[in-house]
């Protein structure tokens, strides 16, 4: 975050966000997480193919919450594709 006090409205939109992409098939579950201090938001999604997360970014349905987002982080957002390789 730019500011740590700036955490609480980014989690805010990121559950607006959340609930423009939650009837995107092949979504199975997202998790947000924040740090205690203020200063991070860290997100992960789990999708069912490759090829519907790709649907879904190319046509961001959250786009109008995701400036704003944007401009509370501090240059942080990254767009990693993950394989899962095991889970506990």
């Amino acid at each position: 975050m730019k500011q740590p006090e700036n955490q609480l409205r980014f989690v805010e939109l990121f559950r607006q966000a959340l609930g423009m992409v939650s009837g995107q098939a092949g979504l199975i579950s997202t998790h947000a997480h924040r740090s205690f201090d203020g200063w991070r938001c860290i997100n992960f999604g789990h999708w069912r193919s490759l090829e519907e997360y790709t649907a879904m970014d190319s046509n961001r349905p959250f786009s109008p919450v995701f400036g704003e987002m944007l401009e509370l982080a501090d240059n942080e957002y990254q767009k990693t594709l993950h394989e899962v390789v095991f889970a506990t």
